[in-house]
């Protein structure tokens, strides 16, 4: 993957990235209630600055959530416009799963809870594993009601956890309804679209595998074939998000 763009608009401050060969190039613009009026715009700079024309780009990735009901639904829009009028693959990125990709950038390998604040008394959690590569997930995501009874799948129990991300503001609550206990302090890991960008990589590139498989064994079919591929969790985290907005 030379030519990778990404997108988040999951939180207060509209980011876009660009990875050429190496080579980050970063915009950001830190108005909420604009950011539908200049995502493009930071693109467009971001593609301008590295003099990489929008047809060159291997895949664009973008942030699927949870995060801003607005801002996800923005992001997710302009790449889905941009990867179908251009023919470019397309990858989603689960904000925790960044979340996680951050920690382990800064504290090595390990496994990884991470919590994000949903509304009222839910939070999202997300467990990870970082050993020698992307994150992958030890459990789905899901929303923790810390008001109700919860059985903690066994992948999450049996291991020993490093917490990350500000729902963990709510640590006593968060580790008495998942029955556990964190091994360490929790961290909020610095932003750096470097993380997001090998990510996004990283999915494309198991696309990219999806679709060899299924050709190579005759089972190709649509959705396959549509340049646009999701990550597995977005219909999940939508239908949270909906669920958590009504």
């Amino acid at each position: 993957m030379n030519y990778v763009l990404a997108i988040d608009t999951s939180g207060l401050e509209t980011r876009v990235g660009l990875s050429c060969s190496g080579t980050v190039t970063e915009k950001h613009y830190t108005e909420p209630k604009r950011a539908s009026q200049q995502l493009l715009c930071l693109a467009e700079q971001a593609l301008a600055e590295a003099e990489v024309p929008i047809s060159q780009l291997d895949g664009i990735g973008v942030v699927i959530g949870p995060g801003s009901f607005t801002g996800l639904r923005i992001g997710i829009a302009v790449v889905q416009g941009l990867s179908i009028s251009h023919g470019i693959p397309l990858a989603g990125v689960s904000t925790m799963a960044l979340s996680a990709k951050s920690a382990c950038s800064e504290l090595g390998d390990g496994f990884f809870l991470v919590s994000q604040i949903a509304r009222l008394s839910e939070v999202y959690i997300g467990a990870y594993r970082c050993e020698a590569g992307p994150p992958s997930l030890v459990s789905n995501e899901f929303v923790l009601d810390l008001n109700a009874e919860f059985k903690t799948p066994t992948e999450i129990i049996e291991n020993k956890w490093i917490g990350v991300g500000g729902g963990w503001s709510e640590r006593n609550k968060i580790e008495e309804a998942l029955g556990l206990k964190l091994c360490s302090s929790i961290i909020e890991p610095e932003y750096r679209i470097g993380n997001l960008l090998d990510l996004c990589a990283d999915r494309l590139k198991e696309s990219e595998n999806i679709n060899r498989n299924l050709v190579s064994h005759g089972m190709a079919n649509s959705r396959y074939n549509n340049p646009t591929i999701p990550h597995a969790s977005v219909n999940s985290l939508v239908a949270n998000e909906n669920k958590l907005s009504n």
